[in-house]
């Protein structure tokens, strides 16, 4: 999922839910947003740090906000590793890919993944949030896999 979030596109989703309009706000969504992987606390620290004067707690402050508020979606990955991703506008949460060769995150088109919330209804939970992460090995990892593969000559019997 690449995304685009331009200024006028923050300052709208900032708007559709319900939040004042700050530059850290915008800045903070805009760096989400305009990242194709779902990123960290200091990555988007890093990424606006050097355009604006922000400090770590509000950049978490602001993360915070926007996953309340149904903007960003937040990626729990235990040990308090957390990512952060944009949520796609009038949808629920969307599965997730994680390469455990090189600890790459992307986002995977929802559809690709649907969870019938309703299938579990006869369960009587109260469902608040669904996170799904497929684990294994992204494509780049892959190829070079097989190039490593190719360059070693195979044991043949003697």
């Amino acid at each position: 999922m690449k995304a685009r979030m331009s200024a006028k596109a923050a300052t709208n989703r900032l708007k559709e839910a319900g939040l004042e309009i700050t530059e850290h706000r915008l800045q903070v969504l805009m760096a989400v947003g305009n990242t194709a992987h779902p990123s960290s606390a200091q990555e988007i620290l890093e990424k606006i740090s050097a355009k604006n004067d922000i400090n770590r707690v509000t950049v978490y402050r602001i993360l915070d906000l926007l996953v309340e508020h149904n903007v960003l979606n937040r990626l729990g990955l235990g040990e308090k590793s957390q990512r952060f991703c944009l949520r796609i506008a009038n949808e629920d949460e969307h599965p997730h890919f994680h390469c455990t060769r090189c600890d790459c995150y992307l986002c995977l088109d929802a559809r690709q993944l649907p969870v019938d919330r309703h299938a579990l209804d006869d369960l009587s939970l109260d469902i608040r949030h669904v996170d799904i992460r497929l684990e294994g090995i992204c494509p780049a990892c892959q190829k070079k896999l097989r190039q490593l593969d190719e360059a070693t000559p195979a044991d043949k019997p003697a």
